[in-house]
């Protein structure tokens, strides 16, 4: 089938906290619940006019000819979702796309995995230009939620939750502070990297910082054979520099009274003082072991 270029809207929609679901329900309940719920956002998606590319594990990926279907759609699915007491992240983006076999390619896709993986339980994230393409009542829900470099892109742009609660859910949820607020309160920040006798500083316009084993792609350029060229990101987010894990062998981090935890994929604030090593305990990283304070 002929490759084809397309402007859609792209959607990542997964439960939030599946594997807590696993030991709290069990296999059997648990894995029914997440079949529940991906039927359920599936089901959303045909009945506001998207196409469901695939669906992997707990995660639905879904396309729209529109920007408003696609929020239409994700509002459409938090609702159901909270009725049946699951929780879901849903990030959502709009751009050019490459179509080939039914799936889907290119920056806009990554665009929306990047702000689904920002979302947390119960949120619905979007990109500036998805935001920006919406009108009325849809474009007065977004609010200006931060501002971040997507990955893959070193200028910062904005990104937007879409609040779908009725008003009474909506006060009782969490307060985003307002873009101007979060730019105030970031002079000041910085996070000190130390690996060997080289230290390095921080500060939040700089970031995302790339640590990893491309001496091409990466701010800090790790020569150990467990890390991967682009192991992981520090991004600052909401007033907290995160570290956000990309590699296939973990990362292993420690905190201010925190044990030791391995991450795959997943992200860690980094508070106070600890140990960053990739790939390996710390214990074993030897001149590769990165210590860390803010």
């Amino acid at each position: 089938m002929t490759s084809i270029n397309r402007t859609l809207a792209v959607m990542f929609a997964d439960v939030s906290g599946s594997s807590a679901l696993y030991k709290r329900l069990g296999n059997l309940l648990a894995k029914r619940s997440v079949d529940d719920a991906i039927a359920m956002m599936s089901q959303e998606t045909r009945e506001h006019g998207g196409q469901v590319v695939k669906t992997i594990g707990d995660e639905v990926m879904a396309r729209f000819d529109t920007p408003q279907a696609a929020c239409q759609a994700a509002i459409a699915m938090q609702r159901e979702a909270r009725r049946d007491g699951i929780a879901l992240r849903i990030g959502v983006a709009y751009g050019p796309a490459l179509m080939d076999n039914e799936d889907i390619f290119g920056d806009t896709v990554n665009d929306a995995a990047c702000v689904t993986h920002i979302a947390r339980a119960n949120q619905i994230v979007l990109t500036q230009r998805l935001a920006e393409e919406l009108a009325g009542e849809l474009r007065e829900r977004c609010q200006e939620f931060d501002r971040v470099a997507v990955k893959g892109d070193t200028c910062h742009s904005l990104i937007y939750r879409l609040q779908w609660e009725t008003p009474t859910q909506s006060h009782s949820a969490t307060t985003v502070m307002s873009i101007e607020e979060i730019a105030g309160k970031m002079s000041g920040y910085q996070l000190n990297l130390t690996l060997g006798e080289l230290t390095l500083t921080i500060h939040p316009e700089q970031t995302p910082y790339i640590v990893g084993r491309d001496p091409a792609g990466a701010h800090m350029h790790i020569r150990s054979g467990l890390a991967s060229r682009d192991h992981c990101h520090i991004l600052f987010r909401r007033g907290k520099f995160v570290l956000v894990d990309h590699s296939t062998n973990g990362t292993y981090v420690s905190g201010p009274e925190q044990p030791e935890i391995y991450l795959r994929r997943e992200e860690f604030p980094l508070l106070g003082e600890g140990t960053i090593s990739l790939g390996q305990p710390a214990e074993r990283a030897g001149e590769w072991l990165i210590h860390y304070d803010s």
